[in-house]
């Protein structure tokens, strides 16, 4: 029987419609609906009665002007994502100078879904036209004059950043100065007094104030040490200002302060140029950043944005002048960001940077560790020294301490470990040792027998030699004869000049390249791309001896070394490095993994097993005190080491240098396995040739009981 009525109100409607010279009342709301269903919201306001509209300019209660109105129907339909509309009137009443009618309209929101409401809309005859008789009901049933639609945001959780459970990046409740300005009877007084105490412009608290809505404003935000108690109960004491500890934000902090600081990042509010980029190249995340977000700036904070930042929860509403909520339109929930979980083990990293620490000093030292499993590539510490306060930048550093920052002569902001390109010296001899023997061009038992006057030699046998003498260091009580045992033993430039030399420039290239050299390692931070050559360079005879030894034009990163080195303990395999170790969803009580790394092989197959056999035992040697190899000063003990040094010249200074060492462990259980690398910016001088054997002993024979101990 409804359906019936229905159908017969519709026809008798369409009737009217069409049958009657001059449009009735029923008419004039049909065309005003038809109006706001093809969004011609402009041709709709031209239907309002005179006691709807407002044309004066000034604003008037209970009136509309027509900017109002079409910005009203815009905002609100752009909220909801409004994409159609439709309506049935299923009842009206028309009389001389009222007309009724009941309809059911709804909205197919995005973000909604269908939102169907039954209405009652007037419309009023005057000076002989039917007009409509606005109110905002018309839009929702439930509002009324001076209701406004709102968002209230939620703020998503940002992710924290852990290793074995320790936060390293992590968030904490905003301590708020908020401010009731019905409470406050002498405002410039409060002012004055706010102004002091939180160290802000008097014009900034005023602003503040004047923003307060509902009775209600935040004056400052600030972490929980940022207000001493002190300064907490003078502001308490003033009229009208309170203190909130937990319910209006979450601000970031790093609780170990420098560690780990250029791996970790910081974050910061989203620029100009911020803002550009995502809007250009994250289009699932439109809408969810402004100049008041707060964003990665560097390091895994930047790298994981997108998993970190989560997405904030939305609260569309109808609210009424006195901001309490008269119907809620969308609940949009929100996600928290994820959780990253390090492979670091967190005492390892704090010896490892404290060693750093102790052993450098001054602003004419820097360097890089990095602790890793050689098998599967996992980080279990790394660092870059000097390092420098996380918190300093999140919190918002000032210009002074910036520009100190950045005056540094030792870059504490500088990432050595990913972003340093440095010459790897004797460090690249087992690699070129390794090429010679795969080529074919020396044996294990090659003896270097051409003449050498001085520790310098001429190359003979390569065509006429238009470069320098090749140079080899001095050493007490030198090996003899010349062969690959004593070379490496003694980290001979010549003897590895010529074997690069004898291999070939076709063959090196060929072998380098394939571990790697001339590509970036794949890592979870930016990392330069490591070179043979310069991009202008032909290589020559020059470059290829020089290249034998480490030196030429060859530049890799710290981490890249390390990674390569893993060739010698992983079966010639060089592994992906890796330091996040899983990426965590927090539902309810429950952790679960969205995705956990799993170890790979970035180069397979670099060196054979017959040719690590040759050289492991040699690069034992070079660590085992009972020789007069470079490393004789590590000594270990605790285990057998393999490793080697490395010097090298940065470009033409011949007063600064860097100091190499690579070394990993041999005959352990798998899980025992370990590789350090130690990078060391210093100046030439035998005071700091044992600085990297100190640092490298202690992280080489730490394991999980000498840890607890303090070693």
């Amino acid at each position: 029987m409804k359906k019936l009525l229905s159908l017969i109100l519709i026809i008798t409607v369409i009737f009217i419609l069409t049958g009657c010279e001059k449009p009735g009342g029923i008419e004039i709301c049909a065309r005003f609906l038809n109006h706001i269903k093809a969004g011609e919201y402009e041709a709709a306001y031209d239907m309002l009665s005179a006691s709807s509209r407002n044309d004066t300019g000034e604003p008037l209660s209970n009136k509309i002007s027509k900017d109002e109105f079409i910005g009203k129907y815009k905002a609100i339909f752009d909220e909801l994502q409004i994409t159609g509309v439709s309506y049935e009137i299923f009842a009206f009443k028309e009389g001389e100078i009222i007309t009724t009618a009941d309809y059911t309209m709804t909205y197919f929101s995005g973000k909604a879904g269908p939102m169907t409401d039954e209405y009652r809309m007037s419309a009023i005859r005057e000076s002989g036209s039917w007009r409509i008789e606005w109110t905002p009901s018309y839009i929702f049933p439930q509002m009324e004059w001076g209701d406004t639609v709102r968002v209230a945001k939620t703020q998503a959780k940002r992710g924290e950043i852990l290793a074995e459970g320790i936060p390293l990046a992590a968030n904490v409740n905003a301590v708020s100065v908020i401010a009731k300005p019905s409470k406050i009877e002498d405002e410039d007084f409060v002012v004055r007094q706010v102004a002091v105490l939180l160290n802000m412009t008097e014009q900034a608290v005023k602003k503040k104030l004047d923003s307060a809505y509902n009775d209600f404003t935040i004056i400052k935000k600030t972490y929980p040490d940022g207000i001493d108690s002190f300064t907490e109960q003078q502001l308490l004491l003033i009229p009208g200002i309170g203190i909130d500890k937990s319910n209006f934000g979450l601000l970031r902090d790093y609780p170990e302060g420098s560690l780990l600081s250029h791996i970790l990042g910081y974050t910061g509010f989203a620029s100009e140029e911020d803002l550009n980029y995502i809007k250009d190249r994250w289009l699932d995340a439109q809408g969810m950043y402004s100049a008041d977000s707060i964003i990665g700036k560097s390091g895994l904070e930047y790298r994981f944005e997108r998993e970190l930042r989560g997405t904030d929860g939305s609260f569309t509403y109808i609210a009424a002048p006195d901001g309490s909520v008269k119907r809620t339109l969308y609940t949009q929930e929100v996600q928290d960001g994820l959780d990253i979980e390090l492979t670091v083990d967190i005492e390892l990293q704090r010896r490892a940077e404290e060693l750093l620490r102790l052993t450098l000093f001054d602003d004419i030292t820097a360097g890089a560790v990095i602790v890793m499993d050689p098998l599967t590539g996992r980080v279990d510490a790394m660092c870059s020294y000097p390092s420098y306060d996380l918190n300093l930048f999140t919190r918002g550093i000032s210009e002074e301490d910036y520009q100190k920052l950045l005056a540094q002569k030792n870059k504490p902001l500088f990432n050595r470990l990913t972003q340093g390109l440095y010459p790897p010296g004797s460090l690249f001899k087992p690699f070129t040792a390794a090429a010679a023997l795969e080529s074919g061009a020396i044996t294990p038992d090659y003896v270097f027998s051409e003449p050498i006057v001085d520790d310098y030699w001429i190359p003979s046998k390569y065509g006429h030699w238009q470069w320098s003498a090749i140079k080899r260091a001095e050493i007490k009580h030198r090996e003899m004869p010349l062969n690959l045992h004593s070379a490496i033993l003694h980290s001979d430039n010549i003897y590895f000049a010529n074997a690069a030399l004898l291999t070939g420039a076709g063959d090196f290239t060929e072998f380098v390249k394939a571990a790697g050299l001339g590509e970036a390692v794949p890592f979870e931070l930016s990392v330069s791309r490591s070179q043979l050559l310069n991009e202008s360079s032909q290589m020559n005879l020059m470059l290829l001896a020089d290249s034998g030894y480490g030196q030429g034009e060859v530049l890799i990163t710290p981490l890249q070394m390390a990674s390569s080195f893993c060739a010698f303990a992983n079966g010639g395999n060089i592994p992906v490095p890796f330091i996040v170790k899983a990426v965590y969803r927090t539902e309810g009580t429950e952790y679960t993994a969205e995705y956990e790394t799993q170890p790979q092989n970035w180069k397979e197959g670099v060196i054979r097993k017959r040719t690590i056999d040759v050289l492991e035992p040699m690069m034992k040697d070079v660590v085992d005190p009972k020789f007069n190899g470079t490393g004789n000063k590590l000594r270990v003990g605790s285990c057998k080491i393999a490793g080697k040094t490395g010097t090298a010249q940065i470009g033409n200074d011949r007063n600064r240098e860097i100091a190499w060492f690579a070394g990993y462990r041999t005959g352990v259980d798998d899980e025992d396995a370990r590789l350090v690398l130690v990078m060391l910016e210093v100046p030439a001088g035998e005071e700091y040739n044992d600085f990297k054997f100190d640092i490298a002993r202690k992280l080489l024979k730490m394991d999980k009981q000498q840890q607890t101990e303090g070693d």
